[in-house]
């Protein structure tokens, strides 16, 4: 990485952080907002579907009927439109590192447009840091956009309520802020699905420059290949070995917080390297056997 590139990703996580501090300590429009979901889907049950390649072994037209919430470029998966998806997380700050001359984030953009399509009912949330990349590249004209703001560390001793209408845990991966998001909507029962956890393989490949479709759940194309490639050059593999131990242990931290709290998180992955969440198969969920 260029002695430039340093200084301007410093300036933006800078940046980032001043913002979400000042959305922690200010009450502002855009997370009040929020209170719309909380308690709506109170004694209910969703599935978080995350991009691992497990999903490959589940059929995904189960969740038709299903509140289902789906995160990044879950737009690739080819059964993307049969899972009908409620909701729809973005919130790794690496995706709104956009150069408009480079084809591969030009090419990322384009499926955060199309996260509506055959779904124009679906609800996008973004970090309110982000809202003025929103707004720059239109993607509230296209979009249910919300937003949340995220200025908080979650510990095993955390016993504050989850309010999306204000500053909420920060984590290392999307499927975690879903649980959370989940929780405040009022959902009783909330299964995880391709959440494999393999994403320091992801990043090992990528450094390798080996990267393939074996680690999605997608196709992945020539220009993500490249994207995911930059992005390892750019943070470097200690930063993401780091998250990596950080994700894990929020996973026992937050389904900790669920048994306090008297919801039942299930991990319905095929395949999955998460061992502090209990294991369930989707299949006997949904036909009530469990």
């Amino acid at each position: 990485m260029s002695k430039i590139d340093k200084i301007s990703d410093a300036l933006f996580g800078i940046k980032n952080a001043v913002t979400n501090l000042k959305y922690a300590l200010h009450s502002v429009p855009e997370l009040k907002e929020n209170s719309k979901f909380q308690n709506k889907y109170k004694g209910k049950r969703c599935f978080i579907v995350g991009n691992g390649p497990s999903l490959k072994m589940q059929d995904l037209s189960l969740l038709e009927n299903e509140y289902v919430f789906t995160v990044n470029q879950a737009i690739r998966n080819e059964n993307f439109v049969k899972m009908k998806s409620n909701f729809h997380f973005w919130a790794d700050a690496n995706f709104f590192i956009i150069d408009e001359n480079k084809p591969e984030d030009m090419e990322l953009l384009g499926t955060m447009k199309s996260v509506s399509q055959g779904n124009e009912n679906i609800e996008v949330f973004f970090p309110i840091e982000q809202k003025d990349f929103v707004t720059k590249f239109g993607l509230d004209k296209s979009l249910n956009v919300n937003y949340f703001s995220s200025a908080l560390c979650m510990t095993e001793k955390y016993r504050k309520k989850i309010d999306f209408t204000k500053a909420i845990p920060m984590y290392g991966t999307v499927v975690q802020w879903c649980i959370i998001a989940a929780i405040y909507m009022g959902f009783s029962e909330i299964y995880l699905l391709g959440c494999d956890n393999t994403s320091l393989m992801v990043t090992l490949k990528s450094a390798l420059n080996v990267n393939d479709d074996d680690d999605y759940a997608y196709h992945i194309s020539e220009n993500e290949k490249k994207r995911m490639e930059n992005l390892i050059t750019r943070n470097g593999l200690e930063s993401y070995t780091e998250a990596y131990l950080g994700t894990l242990r929020d996973y026992r931290i937050i389904y900790g917080y669920c048994r306090r709290n008297n919801i039942s998180l299930v991990n319905c992955s095929a395949q999955t390297v998460i061992d502090s969440v209990p294991r369930e198969k989707f299949e006997d969920v949904i036909a009530g056997k469990v």
